[in-house]
């Protein structure tokens, strides 16, 4: 193999045997930022990879929830693992969560009289 010149700190390298196009050396530096570069580039090309899909059916979205209960269900130390090592978090989200759930679950018309709100 012939040596060439690195792309990005101009540094002689002898290329892998098994990549012959290989044009970024084996520095530590340089192929961080091949990396960077090449996750930036394929972020571009699928702009919406990591965003929700709301085309997905209902069914699609029910058979993921219960994929995750199942696996809840057989995994329970890893449940309590994570929230115990996640403490402050979990008790955050839970805060926000029951917040949420007593707001959806308040009446949309006050309480009278005539219209008793059962407790």
């Amino acid at each position: 193999m012939q040596a060439r010149l690195c792309v990005y700190c101009q540094a002689e390298f002898t290329p892998n045997k098994y990549s012959p196009a290989q044009k970024i050396c084996s520095n530590p530096p340089c192929q961080t930022r091949r990396h960077s570069e090449s996750m930036k580039a394929w972020r571009e090309r699928n702009p919406n990879y990591f965003k929700f899909d709301e085309s997905k059916s209902v069914i699609w979205l029910e058979t993921q929830r219960s994929r995750s209960k199942v696996w809840r269900t057989r995994n329970p130390e890893k449940v309590k693992g994570y929230r115990q090592s996640h403490l402050e978090e979990y008790r955050r989200y839970m805060k926000e969560y029951m917040r949420q759930y007593r707001e959806r679950k308040k009446p949309s018309t006050p309480p009278s009289p005539e219209n008793p709100v059962s407790q």
